[in-house]
C-alpha cells in the first residue's frame, strides 16, 4: 500500500522521512508498503523539536501561527473573520488533490501533528463536497501521529463531545504519546473516528515519532494490521 505523508508544522518531508525511518524500513523491506512524503506551502520557523537537528527551510501546509490576541495585527480572530486563515487551509487542499493527480493512486495518508489535522480535516472536507463518495474513495485508511483536531464553522476544535455519530468512516491508527501536551487533543481525534475500526497506540513519549525497538514494532504492527482491514472494505 502506498501512503501520502503530512510532517508537522515547523519540519519539512525529509525531516518527517527521517522520523519515521525506522517504521518506514520495516514496512518496505517486505513490500507491504510504499511511502511518498510531501512538503508543505508555508515557510514557518522551525519547531523547537527539530531546530538545530536538522537542515531548513521547514514549512507548513496553512497557516496557523497567527497571535490569538484580538488585538494583535495578525490575530487568528482577525484571520478567521476576513477569511484568511480559511483560504490557506483551502490551497492545503488543493495541493493535496494536485498530488492525488500526479502521484496517486494512495491506498492510505500518515500526518504528523499539524499533518494530521490536516490529513483529517481533508477527509472530511472531501466527504462533505462529495457525499455520494464512498468513505474510502481516496484513501482506504489513515494514521494519525500526536494529531489534534482541525477547526469547526465556529473557529473552535471539533470535540468528541459536540459531534453526534463518527467524522471518518474509514479505518485508523491513533498515536498518542502519554507526555505529549497534545496527548488529550490526540484522543479527542481519535473519538472522532468509527470507534471499531480505530485503533489506538500509546506511548510513553513526547510531541515525537519514538524510534526506539519496542515502540518501533508496536507502532509497525498496528499499521499492518489497519492495511490488512481496510482492504477488506
Amino acid at each position: 500500500m502506498k501512503f501520502l505523508c503530512l510532517h508537522g508544522l515547523g519540519t519539512n518531508a525529509a525531516i518527517f522521512q527521517s522520523q519515521l525511518g525506522a517504521i518506514v524500513s520495516e514496512l518496505e523491506k517486505d513490500g507491504t508498503a510504499s511511502f511518498y512524503f510531501l512538503d508543505g506551502l508555508v515557510e514557518q520557523p522551525a519547531s523547537k523539536e527539530v531546530d538545530g537537528l536538522y537542515e531548513g527551510p521547514y514549512y507548513g501546509y496553512f497557516r496557523c501561527d497567527y497571535s490569538m490576541s484580538e488585538n494583535a495585527p495578525d490575530s487568528f480572530h482577525e484571520a478567521w473573520k476576513t477569511g484568511t486563515f480559511q483560504d490557506s487551509v483551502a490551497e492545503a487542499y488543493s495541493l493535496i488533490y494536485d498530488v492525488l493527480e500526479e502521484e496517486g493512486p494512495f491506498g492510505g495518508i500518515i500526518g504528523f501533528s499539524h499533518g494530521a489535522t490536516l490529513a483529517f480535516a481533508f477527509l472530511l472536507h472531501h466527504a462533505e463536497k462529495n457525499p455520494l463518495d464512498p468513505p474510502f474513495a481516496l484513501f482506504r485508511c489513515a494514521v494519525f501521529i500526536s494529531g489534534p483536531a482541525p477547526l469547526g464553522e465556529n473557529g473552535m476544535r471539533l470535540s468528541f463531545d459536540e459531534v453526534v455519530g463518527a467524522l471518518l468512516k474509514i479505518p485508523t491508527v491513533h498515536v498518542a504519546g502519554k507526555a505529549d501536551a497534545l496527548f488529550e487533543e490526540s484522543l479527542n481525534l481519535y473519538r472522532l473516528c468509527e470507534k471499531y475500526t480505530a485503533k489506538l497506540v500509546c506511548h510513553d513519549k513526547g510531541h515525537w515519532v519514538p524510534r526506539d525497538r519496542a515502540n518501533t514494532l508496536g507502532m509497525v504492527k498496528a499499521i499492518r494490521d489497519l492495511i490488512d482491514r481496510s482492504t477488506l472494505m
